[in-house]
């Protein structure tokens, strides 16, 4: 049986309740999917026409800036020379 979790916590089952996938979905809820001992099988966050950031809806441009200003990131190029020496 695979059990569906928002923000941690078990929701529910399908065989429980055949339309609460549905539901989670079209209330934009992250899901997750877990086996019957909890264990973590997948995660479903439903994309949102013209976000700035698709896999990640909430975020913002200015927090998006802020991230790019912390310190320790690295340029695409960077990434690739350091990925081709390993």
């Amino acid at each position: 049986m695979v059990t569906f979790s928002v923000d941690g916590q078990k929701v529910g089952t399908v065989e429980e309740n055949p339309d609460l996938l549905a539901r989670l979905v079209e209330a934009g809820h992250p899901i997750e999917f877990r086996a019957a001992d909890g264990t973590p099988l997948g995660a479903f966050q439903r994309s949102v026409p013209g976000a700035f950031c698709p896999w990640e809806p909430t975020l913002t441009t200015e927090q998006a800036r802020e991230r790019i200003a912390e310190p320790g990131g690295m340029t695409l190029a960077e990434f690739r020379k350091q990925v081709s020496r390993a």
